[in-house]
């Protein structure tokens, strides 16, 4: 691997700590419960690394959600979409990577966000940065053979049906540990229900 190659990881690593150990302290203190200093001596850098990354706490508590999940991914699915419309496509991406973990880390951010009106703003701009993720890799995916306008759409429907089910004001209980791979679980049954609707009008 080449030095710049190197440094890159550091940087995302370093990124990744800071932004793990902001989230960890807003979990278990709120977020007005803990300082950027708290952040720093929790994660082992300096304020002038952290300033480096993050403008603030809020900041790097929202980017806890992209770390490990989105930003390292080349944007390129880990299936092959060959005799799949852009619609399975996105079902088998959520059925296969949106694991235990980061539904949990989800629906903590935007409960958080829910709390705290200062991290709100953060939080639905890291949520947008996944939904212009998916949408990058669904259009460079399947190009032209579908309109521009559809994958937006498209995204942004499948997005708004999951929102809910993070944001609690649908009671959908999130799979516990053992019960991501059981069809019977609440959520794999409300995924059903919500792509069942969206072929309706997806086809």
């Amino acid at each position: 691997m080449t030095d710049s190659g190197l440094r890159d990881m550091k940087k995302i690593a370093t990124r990744q700590a800071l932004a793990e150990a902001a989230f960890n302290l807003a979990v278990e203190h709120g977020v007005d419960g803990f300082v950027v200093e708290d952040i720093v001596k929790t994660a082992g850098y300096s304020r002038r690394t952290f300033a480096n990354y993050f403008s603030c706490k809020e900041e790097a508590i929202a980017n806890s959600l992209t770390m490990n999940d989105y930003l390292e991914r080349d944007g390129q699915f880990s299936f092959s979409t060959e005799n799949y419309t852009p619609l399975d496509t996105i079902e088998l991406y959520i059925r296969g990577s949106f694991t235990i973990n980061k539904l949990r880390r989800l629906n903590q951010l935007v409960s958080l966000s829910r709390n705290y009106p200062s991290l709100k703003l953060y939080v639905t701009g890291a949520l947008m940065e996944v939904q212009d993720f998916a949408k990058r890799g669904i259009s460079e995916e399947f190009g032209s053979d579908y309109p521009e306008e559809y994958y937006p759409i498209l995204i942004g429907a499948v997005f708004g049906a999951i929102l809910p089910v993070l944001d609690e004001s649908i009671a959908v209980k999130l799979p516990k540990d053992g019960e991501q791979d059981e069809a019977d679980n609440e959520f794999n049954q409300y995924i059903d229900i919500v792509f069942a609707h969206l072929r309706k009008g997806f086809n």
